[in-house]
């Protein structure tokens, strides 16, 4: 089994899957220069690939941060594994309408406002 990941060093994103074994090699040896941005498995309106630490503009018109909720070992939404928005504390039912607008490393001033 391959996990598709993205990593963000130095300004800029690569996509990559972690059964890539030189690039496991380099995760391992330099951990602290990456962040990793695993895959979520769901897709936007636009059939986008959405990764945590993604920013998507929900079907409501708001911004947020697509984000792992380690307290319960995945992403979850109402009860059920799923995915996750910073600033919906009951969690969001992904439909596929939402937009990837962005991301954390590269677009950190789009949720300045939340």
């Amino acid at each position: 089994m391959s996990v598709k990941c993205m990593f963000f060093q130095d300004s800029e994103i690569e996509e990559f899957e972690l059964n890539d074994a030189l690039m496991n090699d380099y995760i391992t040896a330099y951990p602290d220069e990456i962040e990793l941005m695993q895959s979520t498995g769901l897709k936007d309106k636009n059939g986008k690939e959405v990764f945590i630490g993604d920013i998507v503009k929900c079907t409501r018109g708001c911004l947020h941060e697509v984000y792992l909720e380690k307290e319960y070992g995945g992403t979850f939404i109402g009860g059920m594994p799923s995915i996750y928005l910073k600033g919906l504390l009951n969690g969001y039912a992904w439909t596929e309408d939402e937009e990837i607008i962005g991301n954390v490393y590269e677009n950190p001033e789009l949720l300045e406002d939340k």
